[in-house]
């Protein structure tokens, strides 16, 4: 059997130095952007202000535009990061409408990854994994072929056979592949997600009211 420890480290590494690579359709300056957007969140004033508003609408000062994202970019990375739960259909509309979906796919998608990786270190007594250099290098530019209208806010994978988290960022592959490596690794580990008998330390139901906590505490859209 797998070490787990050594393959959520290497998930980790592997997340890191996805996120200083080139995306799906933004650059490596634009992702580590996000990654720095992300963190800033949890001490941004107008964040703070509108967790605390019994609506979000309630507060509208907006995010202006920072190092390589425009604001509406950082927009969503900040709502990602610290109101997931009260985002609405109508917002996230009008920001695909500025930003392209798959952009606004990959925003979301490296900001959930850096949301975890950071979530990760506080839980586990580190410090925070500081962002690497960028590499050089142009985005993949390429939307896949098997996605489609899945009844979600952006096109998704038609395939029925893959969990809905596995398919959440189907339309930006290259993000996709980081998350997933994360997903497997702390929680789903591979094919043993559909073994409903777990030989672990935790039972399969014990981790799964974990997971289910834990979504609730952190307002997980999902």
């Amino acid at each position: 059997m797998r070490d787990v420890g050594t393959w959520i480290d290497e998930a980790r590494r592997e997340a890191v130095e996805a996120v200083a690579r080139p995306g799906d359709w933004l650059t490596a300056a634009e992702r580590l952007d996000v990654w720095r957007e992300a963190r800033r969140a949890d001490h941004d004033p107008i964040d703070r202000a509108r967790r605390a508003a019994i609506t979000p609408a309630a507060v509208t000062d907006r995010h202006p535009a920072s190092g390589h994202l425009a604001a509406d970019a950082v927009d969503v990375v900040h709502r990602v990061a610290t109101d997931p739960g009260r985002l609405t259909r109508a917002w996230a509309d009008e920001r695909i409408a500025a930003l392209g979906v798959e952009t606004y796919t990959e925003l979301v998608g490296v900001t959930a990854i850096v949301r975890c990786l950071d979530t990760f270190a506080v839980a586990a007594g580190e410090e925070p994994v500081e962002p690497p250099p960028p590499v050089d290098g142009e985005p993949a530019r390429h939307r896949p072929d098997d996605v489609g209208d899945v009844g979600a806010w952006v096109p998704q994978s038609v395939d029925k056979t893959l969990a809905n988290v596995s398919r959440t960022l189907s339309l930006v592959p290259e993000t996709n592949r980081a998350w997933r490596g994360l997903v497997n690794a702390h929680y789903s580990r591979g094919d043993e997600f559909l073994d409903l008998n777990w030989d672990r330390s935790l039972t399969r139901v014990q981790v799964e009211a974990v997971a289910a906590r834990t979504t609730a505490e952190l307002d997980c859209f999902y």
